[in-house]
């Protein structure tokens, strides 16, 4: 750091020597007007004390930036002694300048330059270690540390927090790794996803920290993580040269020495929420307890997340069947209507009414037709393509959504496949009534299922079993 980078050195040409000593000089350095205590010049070691980064303009902060109550009591003592005898040496206080933490000194300040009227106009201070930092001041400035940390911890986990509740499962992962790497000092930390039974590698959700980011991790005794996720316990694993509880070839291959696995969640456990060192080391109590703290942060938005998800399925799928309702439907009918229309695909829709399954349903009474319902709905979700959507708009009227179909013949490959439905063999099958409608233009959701709706009644005012197209661009003939 530089007298230019530290602030104005007063003196022109005549000072450049002085510089020079000063920059290279073991003790701290300072400089600043006396009338308005702005700062004037630090040197390296005072930049370094006071906790300025390098490059930052001290020209901007004044000397209160830097002073405890401590040295706000001494000031009108130290200015009398500079205004008459021109200096004054004695302890006192410094300023941390971010983080306030006090810093005992024994200060030698002097006058470098006065006025015409010999009032002093620029002041100079060479400052010491204290005699009593060690055996006095040293016990106040660990209470200050451990309460310094605990309030970025704190901090930490409220913001956390914050996430926990309003963001989704992505963003509160890469903020919980990001938080405990940076806490704890650690080169990655990962949430790996716990398969459930069978011994399924866990898969890696969140990570933060060096490459390469694994994707999944051993389950069991073949890694922290699986240990971790069969015991539901923390796992502290202080080097991974004396572990023998499970398998560490995967740290070795990443350079980790030892690390800390926590559960997430609990019957059953959800994850894992592992922390990595590149050195052997021993967690201490209160990094073990945050990273805790972090997987049950992590523990109530996944349980938050789940209740949505499953709040949000409920509201867009039949509750009987379990098919997609006619809200989903939309949504995904919009979707592929506006992929159709960058892309110049088409989409087709059928709408399909059951023919008979009133008198189906009189003979089975409720419970016998909800069953036929739900072996119906399998049997239209078992003749569609994997892209398809097969909802059901109520009653006995069911939809489905073909995106980026090739033509129409598409569309009623599948109304053949169901236009006879066999729910309990033996039984009287029951017919459908299909009405399809394909579009490779711009149309609203809405319209293009009214489109197949009526074609669907012009089908089954032909006869049941029956199919119907409606397409603008095509002729084929009603089936």
């Amino acid at each position: 750091m530089t007298g230019d980078e530290t602030g104005s050195f007063p003196g022109g040409e005549a000072s450049a020597q002085l510089v020079a000593a000063l920059e290279c000089a073991p003790m701290p350095v300072g400089m600043w007007d006396f009338s308005s205590g702005r700062l004037r010049y630090l040197n390296p070691a005072a930049a370094t004390l006071l906790g300025f980064p390098d490059g930052f303009e001290v020209s901007t902060r004044t000397t209160t930036d830097l002073c405890t109550g401590t040295t706000a009591a001494q000031a009108p003592e130290i200015s009398a002694a500079l205004t008459g005898r021109g200096r004054w040496c004695g302890r006192t206080e410094l300023r941390k300048f971010r983080t306030g933490t006090p810093i005992p000194a024994v200060l030698s300040v002097f006058v470098t330059e006065r006025d015409d009227h010999r009032r002093p106009t620029l002041i100079a201070a060479i400052a010491g270690e204290s005699p009593i930092a060690n055996e006095t001041a040293q016990p106040l400035l660990a209470a200050l540390a451990e309460a310094d940390r605990r309030c970025r911890e704190q901090q930490a986990l409220a913001e956390l927090s914050r996430l926990a509740v309003t963001a989704d499962l992505d963003t509160v992962l890469a903020a919980a790794t990001a938080t405990v790497t940076a806490q704890l000092g650690a080169r990655c930390a990962a949430v790996a996803r716990v398969a459930g039974t069978g011994g399924a590698a866990l898969t890696v959700l969140g990570y933060q920290g060096r490459g390469p980011r694994p994707t999944t991790v051993a389950a069991g005794s073949g890694s922290l993580s699986g240990y971790a996720a069969v015991e539901a316990a923390v796992v502290c694993c202080p080097d991974r040269a004396r572990e023998r509880r499970f398998t560490t070839a995967d740290m070795a291959a990443r350079g980790l020495r030892g690390g800390i696995g926590v559960p997430i969640g609990h019957d059953p456990i959800w994850g894992v929420l592992t922390v990595h060192g590149a050195r052997p080391r021993r967690y201490r109590e209160h990094e073990v307890a945050f990273a805790c703290a972090v997987a049950s942060v992590l523990s109530a938005a996944v349980g938050r997340i789940e209740v949505e998800e499953r709040l949000r399925h409920q509201s867009l799928h039949d509750p009987l069947p379990g098919l997609p309702n006619r809200t989903l439907a939309l949504e995904r009918l919009a979707a592929a209507l506006d992929h159709a229309a960058r892309t110049g695909s088409r989409v087709a829709v059928l709408v399909i009414d059951l023919d008979n399954f009133r008198h189906l349903n009189a003979r089975l009474g409720h419970a016998g037709g909800e069953a036929a319902l739900v072996r119906l709905a399998d049997h239209l979700r078992s003749a569609v393509r994997p892209a398809d959507t097969v909802a059901r708009l109520g009653g006995d009227e069911f939809l489905i959504l073909c995106p980026a179909v090739a033509g129409s013949a598409d569309a009623t490959a599948i109304a053949e496949r169901i236009a006879h439905l066999d729910p309990y063999p033996g039984a009287a099958p029951v017919t459908a009534s299909v009405g399809i409608a394909v579009t490779g233009t711009t149309v609203a959701p809405h319209e293009l299922i009214h489109l197949a709706d009526q074609a669907m009644y012009r089908a089954k005012a032909i006869g049941p079993g029956r199919y119907a197209l409606h397409h603008p661009d095509t002729r084929e003939p009603n089936r």
